[in-house]
């Protein structure tokens, strides 16, 4: 026996050896071996998987019976025969649920199993998507309808043919016709209906049986097999008429919940767009079957299909701006007969509406036929984008105690709050009682009050220099109007782009989606700094600089809703218009010499850091960006744009630091003269606003290295630079005749010239103040003139403010050797 275990042994261990791996490809060719029996002995219908299950169904059969068998021989039980022959009778009718018992059979397994391969697969998953996209954009967009069918069609064409045989379909045809022409109820359309039922779901290139089989499928309604024939109608023929007139019958003659009918009406306002349009054919015997299975519907669904289809046509009239013919008319205005009232299912969107606190202003208004008699005043929804106008038409069903049945979008505005704010308002409404109900078509209009872009400029520039002019003044009356003023417009502005986010609600997807805001705006930066730095910068190469500009300014028409889009234009427009200024007497082969282009440039800026503003007024570098584009123009709403950077300035963070190095790219650019009077103005708003606790930088934030923050704000401000190229507005020189408030001044006490010494004239309304006391700080050159005229005392109102800061700066005083400051007190009164 041992010497028997040996030679066994060898023989196992050598062959392992040299071929290791002998015993699993020896497995593996017996397996191959008995897979390839099985192929031929079974149908080719049979996958690999269900040969391998019957395999081993059939050896563990034979095994079980086998021991069965023998156990009941040893022991002479007959129970163990018993339960090999109930073995072996269980692994048959297993078998025979698998195994096709024909050829015909075996044909339709084959075709299934290419439709359940994946273009078939991924083609019906594409129309399960387009038939939703279709249903909504039918309603506000009938072209973006028709592209996703003929997307779904040419899909459609490219799909592997089925192999099945040219009996099958005759059969299948036979049966058709057989069910045209019989009566409802016969034992012939019986046979038919169930020959139909059997070729319905596997001729799915075959139009005329699909749709046959879906419509005699619809009097023993089951809402997932009208589902599933309605989808499959579509499938076969995405742009035959009948398909769709099929498809909108499925819904119909479901459970007539409210969404199915707004679906019916969308498919039969697509049949509809295919025939008026040329778009889609007819098959003449589907047209026929269909007619006469309509004709045979119950009186409900008779009267459902006919109104719906009334109304498709009645749209389609209104959207081509003509009158639908008067039958049209009156067929569409009856009261679908339903027994149910529409199902208040909008508390989600409701929740989020009166959760949000902001004020996102508009008007709302209905245009309706017949008196609501509740009507209340309606809420603008929620809608983050600048929409000047949408409406949505209701289609809505009275019934006779005037309460709405039947309530579905007849024609959308594309926009899904607008179109959840209509139906809302819509639910509770009330009518005048009438005998029978009725139907009728409800515009709600959404008109916005907020303003586009442009027009929002035109408004807050004012608003931005009254404000600044208030900072500089202190001014709090003026302060508290104008932040009040700024933030009444701010409701009215468009939204930046990080804010525009999808108008459906969904509580889940916030973090997402505004994550994926997050990395496709810093992809957009990245992509856009990227470029620029590719531009070459110098103090003398106006070209490439002139070429960044170009680019940017095509980069703003792409996304003049971003903020940081538009702060990094306006800080890059002012850093040239600085390097341009400075160097423009150097340099004057090499900079234009047009002053309306540097003009044109610096106020490019300016209108940009306001819209910056209008974007995000919480960032100081705006401000201060802002204001210097009024260094030499008006210094006055320079140092109130720096008195609000200094309020909004925190405590260093790692975004409030970044944003100041970008900004401090501009602000090196300063030089000169314009250097010195940034610094002065910005020592002494810095001083009066700066919040408690925050400290200021010499270098960074006044880019200086040896004066500290007093001897900045102490040291008188030189005039103004004579390269700037800014377009000053001239002082008021003209004599008012009749000041109706008095001025009184110390000239002699203050030093003023004799010839220089102009009083104040002021027209003032009657309100204003009738005396009071205005300190004036002045900043005098060298030759007595001066050079900055600011208020550290008003009067509380701006008319009379003014016209003291243009009395003062015609004022002339002694000369100097470095200029000075000075303070003087204008008393007014009655």
């Amino acid at each position: 026996m041992n010497k028997y275990l040996k030679y066994t042994l060898l023989l196992l261990i050598l062959p392992t050896v040299f071929m290791p791996f002998w015993f699993p490809a020896l497995l593996m060719l017996i397996l191959s071996s008995l897979d390839a029996i099985n192929i031929k002995m079974l149908p080719s219908s049979i996958v690999f998987d269900e040969r391998n299950f019957l395999m081993g169904l059939w050896l563990g059969s034979l095994i079980m019976t086998t021991v069965m068998l023998l156990q009941s021989w040893r022991s002479k039980n007959g129970f163990y025969l018993l339960g090999g022959i109930l073995v072996v009778f269980m692994a048959i009718a297993v078998s025979l649920t698998i195994i096709p018992h024909s050829e015909l059979e075996n044909r339709r397994r084959t075709v299934l199993q290419d439709i359940s391969g994946y273009q078939w697969r991924a083609y019906h998953s594409s129309a399960l998507e387009k038939q939703e996209n279709i249903n909504k954009a039918v309603f506000y967009q009938p072209q973006k309808a028709m592209e996703y069918l003929n997307q779904l069609n040419a899909q459609r064409k490219n799909l592997p043919t089925l192999d099945y045989l040219d009996e099958d379909l005759s059969v299948a045809m036979v049966a058709k016709e057989h069910y045209l022409t019989s009566s409802k109820g016969s034992l012939i359309q019986n046979e038919a209906i169930k020959t139909l039922a059997y070729y319905g779901d596997w001729l799915l290139n075959q139009p005329e049986i699909v749709i046959t089989q879906a419509l005699s499928a619809l009097f023993k309604p089951n809402d997932t097999q009208l589902e599933f024939v309605g989808v499959n109608t579509l499938l076969s023929a995405p742009l035959m008429i009948e398909a769709w007139q099929t498809r909108a019958l499925t819904h119909i003659v479901k459970s007539q919940a409210n969404i199915d009918l707004e679906k019916a009406a969308a498919a039969l306002m697509v049949a509809d767009m295919l025939e008026t349009d040329n778009l889609g054919y007819h098959n003449q015997s589907l047209q026929t079957l269909l007619e006469k299975t309509v004709s045979e519907l119950p009186k409900e669904q008779r009267q459902a299909y006919q109104v719906l289809q009334a109304r498709a046509v009645e749209e389609r009239y209104y959207r081509q701006n003509t009158t639908p013919p008067a039958e049209i008319t009156d067929l569409a205005n009856q009261r679908l007969m339903l027994n149910y009232i529409v199902n208040r299912g909008y508390t989600t969107y409701v929740t989020m509406h009166s959760a949000t606190r902001k004020e996102y202003p508009g008007i709302v208004t209905i245009d309706s036929p017949n008196e609501i008699q509740n009507f209340t005043d309606v809420n603008y929804p929620i809608i983050k984008q600048y929409i000047p106008h949408a409406d949505v038409v209701l289609s809505v069903d009275v019934d006779a105690q005037g309460r709405v049945s039947g309530l579905w979008i007849q024609k959308s505005s594309g926009i899904e709050s607008f179109d959840h704010e209509a139906l809302k308002i819509a639910l509770p409404w009330r009518f005048m009682p009438t005998s029978e109900g009725y139907r009728q078509r409800v515009i709600v209009n959404f008109d916005s009050t907020r303003l586009g872009w442009n027009q929002y400029m035109i408004e807050q520039q004012p608003l931005l220099v009254a404000l600044a002019k208030g900072y500089a003044r202190q001014d709090p009356k003026s302060i508290i109007l104008g932040e009040n003023k700024l933030e009444e417009i701010l409701t009215r502005a468009p939204e930046k782009e990080s804010a525009v986010v999808s108008t459906g609600y969904d509580p889940y997807s916030s973090y997402q989606r505004e994550y994926k805001l997050q990395q496709q705006n810093k992809t957009k930066l990245q992509s856009i700094l990227k470029e620029l730095q590719t531009l070459p910068k110098g103090k003398n190469n106006h070209e490439d600089w002139d070429n960044s500009l170009h680019f940017l300014n095509e980069q703003l028409s792409l996304n003049q809703s971003n903020d940081d889009v538009v702060r990094m234009i306006a800080r890059f427009e002012l850093q040239y218009y600085n390097v341009g200024v400075n160097n423009l007497a150097q340099s004057p082969d090499i900079y234009p010499q047009d002053e309306t282009y540097w003009q044109d440039l610096l106020l490019k800026a300016r209108n940009h850091f306001e819209l910056a503003i209008g974007l995000d007024p919480t960032k100081s570098d705006v401000w201060l960006g802002w204001g210097i584009t009024w260094l030499d123009e008006d210094p006055e709403i320079a140092a109130g744009a720096f008195a609000k950077a200094a309020q909004l300035k925190t405590e260093d963070s790692l975004a409030s630091t970044l944003q100041m190095l970008e900004m401090r790219m501009a602000m090196n650019t300063l030089e000169g003269v314009r250097l010195e009077r940034y610094q002065t103005l910005r020592a002494r708003m810095d001083m009066r606003y700066l919040p408690e606790g925050i400290e200021t930088n010499l270098i960074h934030d006044y880019l200086s290295d040896d004066l500290t923050q007093i001897q900045l704000a102490q040291r008188p401000i030189p005039k103004t630079d004579p390269n700037s190229k800014v377009v000053r507005k001239p002082l008021n020189k003209n004599n008012i005749e009749q000041s109706n408030r008095l001025f009184s001044i110390d000239f002699s006490g203050a030093n003023i010239k004799e010839n220089s010494q102009k009083l104040p004239q002021v027209t003032v309304p009657e309100n204003a103040p009738k005396m009071g006391d205005i300190i004036l700080q002045l900043d005098l050159d060298a030759e007595g003139i001066p050079t900055v005229v600011m208020i550290k005392s008003g009067s509380g109102n701006l008319q009379i403010d003014n016209a003291v800061i243009d009395a003062a700066y015609q004022w002339r005083f002694s000369n100097t050797k470095k200029g000075s400051t000075t303070l003087i007190s204008v008393q007014f009164s009655l």
